[in-house]
């Protein structure tokens, strides 16, 4: 998969429309169609400004976005399972790093996440439960939208991430600290 067609994917699986997306890019609506869809080109810088917008996107409180129609349908599996796949792979990267590292807080064999993924089995009620203990919002996972608790999770999770980062920091500079009275 390109730039190009992961970006594509994303903004399919999130939900996110183009409007919003252009927005949020400071640019406009066909012109970031244009970018997307027509241009020979993806340069890295405007490809990092997307990916940040998608990545930022998650963690907006969208209240009155349903007044768009629902484009997943029920009845086209292939389509369900693909997106289903997109957004583990997101769940993955954005809670655990590496799919590896899902699966093995899931206590199951890469080759067998790779499955859900791909489409090839569909995930049970066995493994279900084990994302929703992960603090996966079914919700989410199985339709494409995120509830408000899920939502809150997300930004708790994020703030606990950035002050265990600056914990962990502090802690460094007073061993150092420690470390050069000691001496």
């Amino acid at each position: 998969m390109d730039r190009r067609q992961e970006i594509l994917t994303l903004i399919k699986t999130l939900g996110i429309s183009i409007n919003h997306l252009a927005g949020q890019l400071g640019l406009k609506t066909h012109t970031l169609n244009y970018l997307l869809h027509d241009s020979s080109a993806l340069d890295d810088e405007l490809y990092a400004q997307i990916k940040e917008a998608l990545d930022n996107y998650q963690y907006e409180l969208r209240l009155f976005d349903n007044d768009e129609k629902d484009t997943l349908d029920l009845f086209d599996e292939d389509e369900q399972h693909q997106f289903m796949g997109e957004r583990i792979r997101l769940f993955a990267r954005r809670k655990f790093g590496t799919l590896k590292k899902l699966a093995d807080a899931m206590e199951i064999s890469p080759q067998q996440l790779q499955q859900y993924i791909s489409g090839k089995r569909e995930p049970g009620s066995r493994i279900l439960m084990k994302f929703l203990k992960l603090g996966c919002d079914l919700n989410w996972l199985l339709g494409g939208r995120e509830s408000n608790e899920s939502y809150r999770i997300q930004k708790l999770e994020a703030r606990i991430k950035e002050l265990t980062k600056g914990l962990e920091e502090t802690s460094e500079k007073i061993n150092k600290l420690l470390g050069n009275q000691n001496r």
